[in-house]
């Protein structure tokens, strides 16, 4: 396995690892690679705590005879513990690292099942598929092709790395429409959760002299929708590897 596959599945490694455990609601603008993810990572380091991964062993898990190494591991901790510690700050809550890292492992072994399993379904991605992806990855860090390309190399990852996980995570997204389906909102449960961001506007009011305006509904319907679908999609992913699992043979060293 080539350990740098990992790093474009960052967001579906995370949504696969808390919905084996973690309260936390899945972000409506999590993206598949982000080329500020390093920096914010750094920053987390040089503000607070810093990522401990000292007794993480040389290989985290294996999913039916395929390693998942610590560098595979430590790429994604290091990228989740950032999101998590800002989520810590916010709710004024400790981080449990021990916790997170159990979370992450579990989380690399749903997603290394997904990959293997989309072989097994020879669902396959192409050069023209990558290529496309590229640009839409590229364009939602807000960088050309090339630009995006540079800032990926910077951090150890050439153009063939890239599109390696690019194909990578485009089979498992695929798999996943395909196995579990798609998931649309209904109006109803968009303006519900909409309800739920009048509420919370409405209890900061009674803390907060200013009293913060909340966004009108047509402004967050769509980020809404967005969040909608991926926690109903990550729910049903869950139990799609909980299938898996039943047929595979992991040895977890964590």
């Amino acid at each position: 396995m080539l350990q740098k596959k990992w790093v474009l599945s960052m967001a579906l490694v995370a949504s696969l690892s808390f919905m084996t455990g973690c309260s936390a609601a899945a972000e409506p603008e999590a993206a598949a690679v982000s080329s500020e993810a390093a920096e914010e990572s750094a920053a987390a380091e040089a503000e607070g705590p810093t990522p401990d991964v000292s007794k993480v062993p040389d290989v985290v898990a294996t999913v039916n005879g395929e390693e998942i190494t610590k560098d595979d591991f430590v790429r994604i901790y290091e990228g989740q513990f950032a999101q998590v510690q800002q989520q810590a700050e916010m709710s004024g809550e400790k981080m449990d690292q021990e916790q997170l890292r159990k979370q992450t492992a579990e989380g690399l072994v749903n997603t290394e099942l997904l990959i293997q399993q989309a072989a097994k379904k020879k669902i396959f991605a192409t050069e023209k598929d990558m290529t496309a992806a590229l640009g839409d990855v590229a364009k939602s860090n807000e960088m050309d092709t090339k630009a995006f390309l540079a800032a990926m190399d910077k951090q150890g990852l050439n153009e063939d790395a890239v599109r390696l996980q690019l194909k990578t995570q485009l089979e498992v997204e695929r798999l996943i429409s395909k196995e579990v389906g798609d998931f649309k909102p209904s109006e109803k449960e968009t303006k519900a959760a909409y309800q739920v961001v009048l509420d919370q506007y409405k209890g900061q009011s009674t803390t907060d002299e200013k009293g913060a305006k909340a966004p009108k509904y047509d402004d967050i319907k769509k980020e809404l929708a967005q969040q909608l679908k991926l926690q109903k999609e990550g729910a049903a992913v869950k139990k799609y590897t909980e299938t898996l699992r039943k047929d595979a043979k992991i040895t977890l060293n964590m």
